[in-house]
Protein backbone atom coordinates (compact mmCIF):
# COMPACT_ATOMS: atom_id res chain seq x y z
CA UNK A 1 0.00 0.00 0.00
CA UNK A 2 2.80 2.29 1.11
CA UNK A 3 4.36 1.28 -2.41
CA UNK A 4 1.60 2.36 -4.46
CA UNK A 5 0.64 5.63 -2.30
CA UNK A 6 4.62 6.81 -3.36
CA UNK A 7 4.49 5.89 -7.23
CA UNK A 8 0.73 8.37 -6.72
CA UNK A 9 2.85 11.21 -5.44
CA UNK A 10 5.79 10.91 -7.67
CA UNK A 11 3.51 10.86 -10.62
CA UNK A 12 1.63 13.73 -8.94
CA UNK A 13 4.86 15.74 -8.40
CA UNK A 14 6.06 15.13 -11.85
CA UNK A 15 2.61 16.23 -13.77
CA UNK A 16 2.52 19.33 -12.04
CA UNK A 17 6.71 19.84 -13.12
CA UNK A 18 5.42 18.81 -17.03
CA UNK A 19 2.60 22.02 -16.34
CA UNK A 20 5.63 24.15 -15.56
CA UNK A 21 3.52 25.77 -12.88
CA UNK A 22 5.92 26.87 -10.45
CA UNK A 23 6.96 30.09 -8.58
CA UNK A 24 10.56 30.18 -10.39
CA UNK A 25 8.75 29.98 -13.86
CA UNK A 26 5.94 32.24 -12.70
CA UNK A 27 8.30 35.29 -11.77
CA UNK A 28 10.69 34.73 -14.24
CA UNK A 29 8.11 35.26 -16.76
CA UNK A 30 6.52 37.68 -15.01
CA UNK A 31 10.24 39.71 -14.75
CA UNK A 32 10.55 39.10 -18.69
CA UNK A 33 7.84 40.49 -19.62
CA UNK A 34 7.75 43.73 -16.93
CA UNK A 35 11.32 43.86 -16.75
CA UNK A 36 11.06 47.93 -16.03
CA UNK A 37 8.61 47.31 -13.04
CA UNK A 38 10.14 47.23 -10.01
CA UNK A 39 8.64 44.46 -7.60
CA UNK A 40 9.08 44.05 -3.86
CA UNK A 41 8.97 40.63 -1.89
CA UNK A 42 6.98 39.59 0.84
CA UNK A 43 9.52 39.61 3.21
CA UNK A 44 10.78 43.12 2.61
CA UNK A 45 6.71 43.82 2.82
CA UNK A 46 5.98 42.45 5.75
CA UNK A 47 8.87 44.52 7.83
CA UNK A 48 7.48 47.88 6.52
CA UNK A 49 4.28 49.13 8.67
CA UNK A 50 1.23 48.84 6.21
CA UNK A 51 -0.08 52.02 6.97
CA UNK A 52 3.22 53.69 5.58
CA UNK A 53 2.51 52.42 1.89
CA UNK A 54 -1.04 52.49 -0.24
CA UNK A 55 -1.78 48.98 -0.93
CA UNK A 56 -3.62 48.39 -4.01
CA UNK A 57 -5.64 44.81 -5.08
CA UNK A 58 -6.23 44.74 -8.72
CA UNK A 59 -8.08 41.78 -8.51
CA UNK A 60 -11.70 41.68 -9.66
CA UNK A 61 -14.55 42.37 -6.56
CA UNK A 62 -15.47 38.57 -5.84
CA UNK A 63 -11.53 37.59 -5.15
CA UNK A 64 -11.12 40.95 -2.93
CA UNK A 65 -14.49 40.06 -1.14
CA UNK A 66 -13.28 36.18 -0.23
CA UNK A 67 -10.02 37.58 1.54
CA UNK A 68 -7.25 40.59 1.15
CA UNK A 69 -4.10 41.79 2.44
CA UNK A 70 -5.25 44.64 5.66
CA UNK A 71 -5.60 47.76 5.06
CA UNK A 72 -5.72 47.36 1.10
CA UNK A 73 -8.01 49.19 -1.47
CA UNK A 74 -9.57 47.88 -4.52
CA UNK A 75 -9.07 49.10 -7.42
CA UNK A 76 -8.54 47.47 -11.40
CA UNK A 77 -7.85 50.49 -13.29
CA UNK A 78 -4.28 52.25 -13.11
CA UNK A 79 -6.39 55.45 -13.82
CA UNK A 80 -8.14 55.55 -10.62
CA UNK A 81 -5.19 54.52 -8.64
CA UNK A 82 -3.06 56.92 -10.34
CA UNK A 83 -5.92 59.56 -8.68
CA UNK A 84 -5.55 57.72 -5.26
CA UNK A 85 -2.10 57.87 -5.18
CA UNK A 86 -1.19 61.38 -7.23
CA UNK A 87 -1.56 63.35 -3.47
CA UNK A 88 1.05 61.16 -1.60
CA UNK A 89 4.71 60.60 -1.32
CA UNK A 90 3.91 57.17 -0.25
CA UNK A 91 4.94 53.56 -1.62
CA UNK A 92 2.28 52.60 -3.64
CA UNK A 93 2.12 48.55 -3.06
CA UNK A 94 0.28 46.90 -6.15
CA UNK A 95 -0.94 43.15 -5.80
CA UNK A 96 -3.31 40.71 -7.50
CA UNK A 97 -2.84 36.43 -7.18
CA UNK A 98 0.10 35.51 -8.19
CA UNK A 99 1.93 39.05 -9.70
CA UNK A 100 0.96 38.99 -13.12
CA UNK A 101 -1.69 41.76 -13.48
CA UNK A 102 -0.10 43.89 -10.80
CA UNK A 103 2.82 43.89 -12.96
CA UNK A 104 0.82 45.03 -15.79
CA UNK A 105 -1.11 47.71 -13.43
CA UNK A 106 2.37 49.06 -12.43
CA UNK A 107 3.61 48.96 -15.78
CA UNK A 108 0.40 51.42 -17.31
CA UNK A 109 1.13 53.48 -13.89
CA UNK A 110 4.98 54.24 -14.82
CA UNK A 111 3.54 54.97 -18.42
CA UNK A 112 0.95 57.78 -16.15
CA UNK A 113 4.09 58.85 -13.95
CA UNK A 114 3.99 57.21 -10.87
CA UNK A 115 7.29 55.86 -9.79
CA UNK A 116 6.89 55.25 -6.58
CA UNK A 117 4.38 51.95 -7.67
CA UNK A 118 5.64 48.61 -6.82
CA UNK A 119 4.86 44.84 -7.84
CA UNK A 120 4.20 42.89 -4.87
CA UNK A 121 5.95 39.24 -5.97
CA UNK A 122 4.29 36.07 -5.68
CA UNK A 123 1.41 38.78 -4.81
CA UNK A 124 -1.60 37.67 -2.04
CA UNK A 125 -0.58 33.67 -2.86
CA UNK A 126 2.17 34.35 -1.60
CA UNK A 127 1.00 35.86 1.28
CA UNK A 128 -1.51 33.63 1.68
CA UNK A 129 1.44 30.72 1.80
CA UNK A 130 3.47 32.78 4.31
CA UNK A 131 0.43 32.60 6.98
CA UNK A 132 0.56 36.38 7.03
CA UNK A 133 -2.70 37.86 8.00
CA UNK A 134 -5.74 37.85 5.68
CA UNK A 135 -9.05 39.65 6.01
CA UNK A 136 -12.49 39.76 4.62
CA UNK A 137 -15.94 41.92 5.77
CA UNK A 138 -16.05 39.43 8.32
CA UNK A 139 -12.99 39.92 10.07
CA UNK A 140 -9.90 37.32 9.72
CA UNK A 141 -9.70 34.42 7.11
CA UNK A 142 -7.75 32.28 5.86
CA UNK A 143 -9.39 31.68 2.56
CA UNK A 144 -8.03 32.63 -0.90
CA UNK A 145 -9.77 32.81 -3.94
CA UNK A 146 -7.49 30.64 -5.88
CA UNK A 147 -8.56 32.65 -9.63
CA UNK A 148 -8.61 29.31 -11.31
CA UNK A 149 -7.89 26.22 -10.99
CA UNK A 150 -4.58 26.05 -12.56
CA UNK A 151 -3.20 29.10 -10.90
CA UNK A 152 -4.67 27.83 -7.14
CA UNK A 153 -1.92 24.83 -7.50
CA UNK A 154 0.21 27.57 -6.30
CA UNK A 155 -1.36 28.02 -3.17
CA UNK A 156 -0.12 25.70 -0.12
Amino acid sequence: MKLIFLILLIFSLTACEQDGLNWADVNAEIQEKFPKVERISISELKTKDLKDVILVDVRKKEEFAVSHIPGAVNLEDPFDIAELTSQSDKDVIVYCSVGYRSAAVVHELNNLGITNAKNLEGSIFEWANADLPLVNQAGSTHDVHPYDEYWGQLLD
